[in-house]
């Protein structure tokens, strides 16, 4: 299938793929709803990946914008829908979006689980330091993964593709979020990055009016994720390569741009809670 030849979303409402997040910071949504339907999902938006607008469209309308915004906009690809779901591999209207934020010199970060990021890369690299890609991966347990992410690539899939990413020579991060008590294994998955990507962890976040969520057939409070998040942050926040997002309510559940501070580092390598060597 062509490039912007894939059914247009209809019905919803939806006209720009421009959403102001706060200050100059914007998400960029070319595809309505995500087609990897992860079920702890709180912005509301599993389903059919439509395009919003055709590819052609996408690149004109990018174009406007990024002409009007303020020269120290920063574009998140992601943000509220993946920036990679699975039709990208045929519409791509992701990387006509990127071929005009590039060509603008803009400044990009991309959110995905989505290993197709990997077909973007010649494109990626021309765009330097400008452009961060983070992977999200919030377990190593492939049976959990299938079963949350549900029509997202394998947590190997992505792994792989977070060295691939590396191994090009672009800035590269991993998203462990939701942090799952139970669930997401801190220990193995600083384990299993490499150490020049950060890992970003953030706790299982609710959404507006309620307090639980039940998941892989158990029941999930708030008061209990964060009392277990704190426990890893206190094992393993000291790990050069971590951050860690402070918990926090909604309306901003988790904000993901208000981060705890770097524990000191008291725990010695080769012991529970240590780096693991390298």
């Amino acid at each position: 299938m062509a490039a912007g030849t894939v059914q247009l979303v209809a019905g919803r409402g939806l006209t720009s793929i421009f959403e102001r997040i706060c200050g100059e910071m914007w998400s960029v949504s070319p595809y309505a709803l995500c087609d990897h339907r992860c079920v702890y999902c709180i912005t509301g938006v599993q389903g059919v990946s439509d395009p919003i607008m055709a590819a052609d469209d996408a690149r004109g309308a990018t174009r406007r914008f990024v002409r009007c915004a303020p020269s120290d906009s920063l574009y998140l690809l992601g943000a509220f829908s993946d920036a990679y779901p699975n039709v990208e591999a045929e519409g791509g209207l992701t990387r006509a979006v990127l071929e005009e934020l590039l060509a603008a010199e803009a400044r990009v970060t991309i959110i995905t689980k989505g290993t197709t990021v990997l077909r973007d890369v010649d494109l990626l690299v021309l765009g330097g330091d400008r452009v961060h890609v983070q992977v999200s991966l919030c377990t190593l347990d492939e049976d959990a993964l299938a079963r949350l992410d549900v029509g997202a690539p394998t947590g190997a899939a992505r792994l792989a593709a977070v060295d691939a990413l590396l191994g090009a020579g672009l800035r590269v991060g991993v998203n462990a979020l939701p942090w799952i008590p139970g669930v997401t294994d801190t220990r193995a998955l600083i384990d299993a990055v490499d150490p020049a990507a950060e890992i970003v962890f953030s706790p299982l976040a609710f959404g507006d009016g309620r307090d639980s969520m039940r998941l892989l057939g158990r029941e999930y409070r708030r008061p209990d994720v964060w009392r277990a998040y704190d426990d890893a942050y206190r094992a393993f926040g000291h790990v050069p390569n971590t951050s860690w997002v402070r918990p926090s309510p909604p309306p901003q559940e988790n904000h993901p741009l208000l981060r705890l501070p770097r524990r000191d580092c008291d725990v010695p390598v080769g012991v529970p809670g240590g780096r693991r060597a390298r």
